[in-house]
């Protein structure tokens, strides 16, 4: 075989990987829009009457993530935390970029507290940059970033005005 040959077989190999963890992440964001459904419903059915019987053991995977766990309020309704969904990894598409600006603003809006400041918004949402133009961007931001000692965006306003 030759090294030629080796080359393009990584490049096909990582272009599944990729293919596996899009889906993944796509499956995981399913999940959690059914499981918050199945919340809402359980919400609106209102108090389960407490019996004398003993929960099931849970029969979550080692593999999969606990659901988070909802404490009882003393009214007996479950109290609904929100989950949202992280944005999907983004290859630099502009069919799809509106869509990632989305997920991510809506993100952020969801889950304020983890975002001190926009710095920080700018790069969680670049961490999600991780194929394609997309990816090369980011980078070079980075690299530029660690030259200059800071982001080159004033705000996040700005890097959705780049984006």
């Amino acid at each position: 075989m030759l090294p030629s040959d080796m080359i393009d077989d990584r490049l096909v190999s990582m272009d599944r990987v990729i293919a596996i963890e899009a889906t993944m992440d796509e499956m995981r964001s399913q999940h959690e829009a059914t499981y918050q459904m199945l919340q809402d419903v359980l919400t609106r059915l209102g108090p389960v009457p407490i019996r004398n019987v003993q929960d099931p053991p849970p029969t979550h995977s080692a593999r999969h993530s606990p659901a988070p766990s909802i404490p009882a309020s003393s009214a007996g309704r479950k109290k609904v935390s929100l989950k949202p969904s992280f944005p999907p990894k983004f290859s630099g598409d502009r069919a799809l970029g509106k869509a990632f600006l989305m997920s991510c603003r809506t993100y952020i809006r969801l889950c304020p507290e983890a975002f001190k400041d926009d710095s920080t918004k700018i790069v969680w949402a670049m961490s999600y940059m991780k194929s394609g133009c997309a990816n090369r961007w980011a980078t070079r931001e980075f690299e530029q970033e660690a030259k200059a000692g800071h982001l080159r965006f004033l705000d996040w306003d700005d890097f959705e005005d780049e984006f």
